[in-house]
């Protein structure tokens, strides 16, 4: 009697002949997020881009220069689990880097898994450990399903980042700011590979420190952005607010304080790509017989970090822009040594765009400020409770939502939707909002014929989301506390929304400037080259205008 394992083991190897049409596959599929990443950055500063860097993309490869997010919560959770789930939040259930659990109470972490810790360290209360809130496959879970042989290895410096990447079968790879080392959970090994120890036996992630960030270019070719020291930027981890920046976050010696800072500058990517080639190398990606690809998914965090501090207009912004295209063009020769260009097909995005930072947009003439959630859900219950009797009828916010505590208005024999209109009625009005949606309308479809209408629906999950959503206008800052940061994102407008698309690969990609895309377009596309069927939650469309 032959066993099924058996007969696995028996069963010819695919090769490039056996593909449909004779299409071969690529042996390495390079899945790329630039956390932060409007697409204006992109192309502003292209001509001080390097030969192969992101020209390789921009020249050689094919670039949709209005690709949006559908959904109108543009947060880093979010856009990770979109990405190459191809799904939208309504589908996938990441609506936030966090959410209130409806029983509990109590606020949930987008990946966070009390089940699994992480390996070799302790794991903190709401650590990302695994995909358990992720209710979608993605396109490394398809390719793992349709042949059993190949890698999925995703690398980041946020656990929110990576794990959305990796998909229920793949492995993350999270930077720790304890240590300082890329690090994993039970969820994925019981163990790190030897590759792993052998790599961080040398402690690869001090070497940076005792290094100042300092501008790479002449100061002349920084005058397209805003000057230093700002009053609105922010002093953090003790990096400053001017050139030089010291990145040893006060430390003497390499601690948790220098690991924490140094991702918050262009250090950080260094680091990434460090353990970028030793995972490359010892997991052998690119290096299957052929028909059968690994998919390396990489993440670089620094530029998301860079943004909140110093704003998308700053010298920092651009400064951190150009050494990033330093870092890819690095990776792209060291894959074209190791695979072979010819062999990969090469994709970048980002999760989620940026916002100048309010009082910028204000210098310039426009309607601009910052929000207060606290205050903002304080004055809400106090109209609710002039309306309806002193009460705490919103129980928290968390970004974009407001909770109802519908156990109170039950309780009181209130109409809910009475309560919730009373809400919406006072908010539509409030400084710096531009719309509000209940659950109610939410619920039953009842909602304006609009686009932004659309943007909330895609983002918003029954069972998950709060109970009214608050939209801000354009240049409004809404997220947590108005000043924990310079600038941030979150919104449905268009500096939050357009994002990268763009793709690289020889016989599978056509070279070319195209026009119209959603973020979900790119794993549809990307599971179409791979010959795998799409994720489950997929809505997105094969961009067949810039295939070969």
């Amino acid at each position: 009697m032959v066993t099924a394992s058996a007969l696995a083991l028996s069963w010819p190897l695919a090769t490039a002949a056996d593909a449909p049409a004779s299409k071969p596959l690529p042996k390495l599929v390079v899945f790329m997020v630039v956390d932060g990443f409007p697409q204006d950055q992109l192309v502003k500063y292209y001509d001080l881009y390097a030969r192969r860097g992101f020209k390789l993309l921009l020249d050689d490869g094919a670039w949709f220069s209005n690709n949006h997010y559908s959904h109108a919560t543009t947060y880093t959770s979010v856009g990770h689990a979109t990405l190459l789930s191809c799904a939208h939040p309504y589908k996938h259930g990441v609506v936030g880097n966090d959410w209130i659990d409806k029983k509990s109470r109590k606020r949930v972490y987008s990946t966070e898994d009390a089940r699994h810790k992480y390996l070799d360290e302790d794991t903190p209360e709401h650590a990302g450990t695994s995909p358990f809130n992720m209710k979608v496959t993605t396109v490394g879970d398809e390719l793992m399903y349709a042949n059993g042989r190949s890698k999925v290895i995703a690398i980041a410096g946020k656990d929110r980042s990576a794990i959305g990447l990796a998909g229920q079968l793949g492995t993350a790879y999270i930077h720790s700011t304890t240590t300082g080392r890329f690090i994993t959970s039970d969820y994925y090994m019981k163990d790190y590979p030897d590759w792993w120890k052998k790599f961080y036996a040398g402690k690869p992630q001090d070497r940076y420190f005792g290094k100042q960030w300092t501008m790479l270019l002449p100061e002349e070719a920084y005058a397209r952005s805003a000057p230093d020291d700002r009053p609105w930027t922010t002093n953090y981890k003790g990096l400053g607010t001017r050139f030089p920046h010291a990145i040893s976050g006060g430390a003497d010696q390499p601690n948790k304080s220098y690991y924490d800072a140094m991702l918050w500058t262009p250090y950080g990517d260094d680091l990434t790509l460090d353990f970028v080639k030793a995972a490359v190398e010892g997991e052998n990606l690119g290096q299957n017989p052929a028909g059968v690809p690994d998919i390396l998914a990489v993440s670089w965090t620094s530029h998301d970090y860079v943004n909140h501090l110093f704003g998308p207009e700053s010298r920092q912004s651009q400064d951190q822009t150009v050494r990033l295209d330093r870092v890819l063009a690095d990776l792209f020769d060291f894959l074209d040594r190791r695979v072979g260009l010819r062999n990969v097909v090469v994709s970048l995005s980002a999760d989620h765009g940026f916002m100048n930072i309010p009082e910028f947009s204000s210098s310039r003439r426009l309607d601009a400020g910052r929000i207060d959630p606290e205050k903002m859900v304080a004055d809400v219950n106090a109209a609710l409770s002039a309306k309806f009797g002193d009460g705490k009828y919103i129980i928290t916010w968390w970004t974009p939502n407001l909770y109802v505590d519908y156990d109170l208005v039950a309780a009181r024999k209130l109409d809910k939707v009475a309560v919730e209109n009373a809400a919406q009625e006072f908010l539509r009005s409030y400084p710096g909002v531009e719309a509000v949606y209940t659950r109610t309308q939410l619920e039953t479809g009842q909602l304006p014929n609009t686009k932004l209408s659309k943007q909330v629906s895609l983002a918003w999950h029954q069972q998950i989301s709060g109970d009214i959503v608050v939209m801000n206008k354009p240049n409004w800052y809404l997220f947590a506390k108005p000043k924990a940061s310079a600038s941030t994102h979150g919104s449905p407008w268009a500096y939050d929304t357009n994002v990268p698309l763009a793709m690289y690969g020889g016989s599978w990609v056509k070279p070319g400037k195209f026009g119209d895309s959603e973020t979900v377009d790119l794993g549809r596309t990307l599971a179409h080259i791979l010959n795998v069927r799409p994720p489950n939650g997929c809505e997105g469309r094969v961009l067949t205008e810039a295939l070969r």
